[in-house]
């Protein structure tokens, strides 16, 4: 029998090696105006599923046994969430206990009362509570593991996406500039960018250190891998109020007290922070074209005992109790929650309906977020909005971009909300007025419809600067300030030689023409290096936000540069032998294709670029027909897209000879096509 000190010990270590997170459910700040009145934000719901679960399973995925969810922000629905979840199971892999306080108001806080209570025995994961990941944490917990070992003054690993200027994901708020030591990946100059023109970086940076990274090509993923030291600096130093204090006050002291910060950079994997409304729709939409995998609607809410989903074609998800009339159109990138119904020729688009809603007909809905129990009534316009839950939208609606309507908002009929507006519905109440000074609550709202219940929101005017700065960045709305037609940013220091770091602002002279050569590149370097499918469409899209081209022509551009490239170094003039090139290679970057010809207006696209380039490539010009055929066998291209495409005019700068040769040389197909059609009809 062993002695008891050295179980005691035993037991000690497995204590240890027990991996904890500390997951802060609470943003600290308005950006969500009236929609986090009612609901915290980590529990705001993502493709119809909240926010907190998403970031739990991330850190079950990490390996992490013991999850302290801090909530400050109407923190008894968060813990009632969790009570009610899977992770309160006895059999759950993974403990989650909710802290509760009322008096923090930022992340220091938060981390000094974790500090208090001794809740931290081991290196730690400090996370928010809004972060959408598919990070594989384990080979980072490893890497950090091991410099510990070696180098004990290291107390935090900032964890950092790649993710050049204009990626869609890439908040503007979030924007870092990190000078590290290239052999190390030691920060040694840490810097918001947000709203900045100019960075300062100090001469020492560059003296002191012979190897120097300066990256500006990454997002902070509010992912952080923390040592028991960390809270307790918080406690020493209150002017710690946000991690990004904490990351600057040790880099200014680190000759004093010798504590150090580590950078760990992911390229392919997905991580984001849904911390504005704009994040929220961009967030959204990747977790419905699946980079977030396994995080997805098919997968990641079954496996959470919510609706089962099943997965279709241009990435329509649908639940199985839904009622959807025959003449409606689910064109791409569509969630439809159980419960709900949609009327006939109603059209939705790049849209996540909740559960329990009722659409009518004649409805366009587009870009936007509609929740649990939302009802729209007929022939109602809805563009790039979100709708909590419980809203009413009475016949003849039109909601512009930008709008957001909070709980149990009613508007209508026959009416046209202004772009931005935020409607709550209940009228706002000054704290510091009078109760007599107080109007009484109007039954009806008569600028938002006869049967309306809707009063305008206005943001607190105690928020801070930073929310104030954020006003320009509404949602659904385009705003251009002076500041964004000057250089992204330049550095300075003294170091006299800068043109390596700054870049240069002057605008590229032909971006369509600089766009289409990138793509080559990029699927010529696929070739060489064997890349996959995914990373190449990864590279495309941030391609088209670097260069700001149009959806329709990055559409057209990939498709002319998929078919020109097999045939640069071939003669080749005969059918035959065109196909034989053109087949393997579109075969092999077939979801490449799909990816970006999925709608009806984006097949228009193709087909507009293959006209295109038929008229100044003859291999392209002889097999046209066969090309539209493969296509079209290849589910790329449908009957109705090339039959609507041969029909169409010319342009009004179109070659009308070149025009009238190639529906010529494509009129047997178009033929074979109207025929399958027609006996399609008749057996049905």
């Amino acid at each position: 029998m062993a002695p008891k000190g050295k179980t005691s010990q035993r037991e000690d270590l497995k204590q240890e090696d027990i991996l904890q997170a500390v997951v802060i459910a609470d943003s600290f700040n308005v950006r969500f105006g009236p929609v986090t009145e009612r609901r915290p934000r980590t529990l705001l719901p993502l493709v119809n599923v909240p926010l907190l679960d998403y970031t739990l399973e991330f850190l079950y995925a990490a390996g992490v046994q013991e999850v302290f969810v801090f909530c400050c922000h109407l923190a008894d629905q968060i813990r009632t969430h969790i009570k009610n979840s899977k992770w309160n199971d006895s059999s759950s892999p993974m403990q989650v206990s909710p802290i509760l306080s009322d008096g923090c108001m930022s992340v220091g806080d938060a981390l000094r009362e974790i500090d208090s209570k001794s809740l931290v025995r081991s290196d730690f994961i400090l996370v928010s509570g809004d972060i959408i990941s598919n990070i594989n944490l384990k080979k980072i917990l490893e890497e950090h593991k091991k410099r510990r070992e070696k180098d004990k003054s290291s107390v935090m690993t900032l964890v950092c996406k790649k993710a050049p200027p204009g990626h869609r994901t890439r908040c503007s708020e979030d924007e870092i500039l990190v000078a590290v030591e290239s052999d190390t990946n030691r920060v040694l100059h840490y810097q918001k960018a947000y709203q900045q023109n100019k960075f300062h970086i100090p001469v020492s940076v560059f003296v002191e250190h012979t190897d120097v990274d300066v990256r500006y090509d990454m997002l902070d993923s509010q992912v952080c891998i923390c040592t028991p030291l960390v809270p307790q600096l918080y406690t020493d130093n209150f002017d710690y109020q946000s991690r990004d204090d904490f990351v600057r006050g040790i880099l200014i002291s680190e000759e004093i007290l010798g504590n150090t910060i580590h950078l760990a950079v992911v390229r392919d994997e997905y991580a984001a922070r849904i911390s504005n409304l704009q994040m929220y729709d961009a967030v959204s939409l990747d977790v419905m074209n699946r980079w977030t995998y396994p995080l997805v609607p098919d997968g990641y809410m079954t496996c959470l005992g919510r609706d089962v989903m099943s997965y279709g074609r241009h990435n329509v998800y649908l639940s199985k109790d839904i009622t959807l009339a025959r003449g409606c159109v689910l064109a791409e990138n569509v969630v439809i929650g159980s419960g709900t119904s949609v009327g006939n020729n109603t059209n939705i688009s790049n849209s996540v309906i909740g559960k329990n809603c009722q659409i009518g007909e004649n409805v366009k809905i587009a870009g936007s977020y509609l929740w649990d129990g939302v009802v729209v009534e007929d022939n109602c316009i809805i563009e790039t909005a979100l709708l909590c839950s419980n809203v009413s939208v009475h016949k003849e609606v039109t909601i512009c971009p930008g709008a957001v309507l909070a709980w149990e908002v009613k508007v209508g009929p026959s009416v046209t909300l202004p772009a931005g507006c935020q409607l709550i519905s209940k009228p706002q109440v000054d704290e510091f007025a009078d109760e007599e000074e107080t109007p009484p609550e109007p039954d009806v709202t008569p600028e938002f419809g006869s049967q309306s219940k809707a009063f305008v929101y206005r943001a607190s005017c105690d928020s801070d600067d930073e929310d104030e700065d954020l006003v320009q960045d509404m949602w659904g709305l385009t705003v251009q300030s002076e500041e964004e037609d000057d250089d992204i940013s330049s550095i300075d220091s003294d170091v006299t030689d800068q043109d390596d770091i700054s870049p240069s602002g002057s605008p590229i002279p032909d971006d369509a023409g600089n766009f289409y050569s990138e793509v080559i590149d990029t699927l010529i370097r696929a070739k060489e290096d064997n890349i996959i499918t995914d990373n190449i469409i990864l590279e495309i899209n941030s391609l088209k936000h670097a260069y700001n081209i149009a959806i329709n022509e990055v559409h057209q551009l990939v498709m002319k540069a998929l078919l020109s490239l097999p045939l640069q170094n071939t003669k080749a003039a005969e059918v035959t032998q065109v196909m034989k090139i053109l087949r393997p290679h579109l075969s092999k970057h077939s979801a490449l294709i799909k990816n970006y010809i999925k709608s009806a207006e984006a097949q228009f696209d193709c087909l507009q670029a293959i006209e295109e380039l038929s008229e100044s490539n003859s291999a392209v010009s002889c097999a046209v027909m066969k090309l539209l055929h493969f296509l079209y066998d290849q589910e790329i291209l449908d009957e109705q897209a090339i039959i609507k495409w041969h029909a169409a005019d010319p342009e009004p700068d179109a070659d009308l000879d070149a025009h009238k040769d190639i529906r010529k040389k494509v009129a047997p197909l178009i033929t074979w096509l109207k025929e399958a059609e027609e006996e399609s009809s008749e057996e049905d």
